[in-house]
């Protein structure tokens, strides 16, 4: 099984920053490969088999920059950019319609910079994972062609829950 992930590093990315944006990427398609999320993968119409880990890898381009850009993810690829990362910021915020959500609502107070950039990297797997397997996945069909809706949420719940989450530690004052 391959563990070789397409990816584009920005000129003014460093191979450090790069490596550790695929290396966030691959941990979220690891988790969203499990049995139990039963994603699918369509073959042809209207067959659908589950997604492997190694699937998965092999349909995604992950980019990286620093251009003071909105991250991305989409059908195809995911583009993270690294300014928050490198201004080490203490919180992730999320959208209106969820930022007060327990689970996938804005992080503060975190001073982790890594683990607010695996935070960044799973929002935008979860559009990559809503948006290539929505269409053959049971429970995200209906819901896939929203951008923030229910199957982005669902995904991206699972990913926050095991991935980012349990690692959230409060910034420490310095008495």
């Amino acid at each position: 099984m391959s563990s070789e992930i397409k990816s584009k590093r920005g000129h003014n990315v460093t191979p450090d920053e790069h490596k550790l944006v695929v290396k966030f990427a691959k941990q979220c398609l690891r988790e969203i490969c499990k049995k139990q999320y039963e994603v699918q993968i369509g073959v042809t119409y209207p067959k659908v088999q589950p997604l492997t880990y190694a699937d998965a890898l092999k349909r995604l381009q992950v980019e990286t920059k620093y251009r003071s850009q909105r991250s991305y993810g989409g059908a195809r690829r995911i583009s993270i950019d690294l300014k928050d990362y490198r201004n080490s910021c203490t919180s992730f915020h999320e959208y209106k319609s969820f930022e007060n959500d327990s689970v996938i609502g804005t992080i503060k107070d975190c001073d982790d910079r890594e683990l607010l950039l695996k935070c960044l990297v799973a929002h935008e797997v979860a559009h990559h994972i809503q948006m290539r397997y929505g269409p053959f996945t049971r429970y995200l069909k209906k819901t896939y062609h929203k951008p923030h809706g229910d199957a982005f949420k669902t995904i991206y719940r699972e990913l926050r829950r095991t991935l980012v989450n349990p690692y959230i530690e409060p910034v420490q004052e310095v008495a």
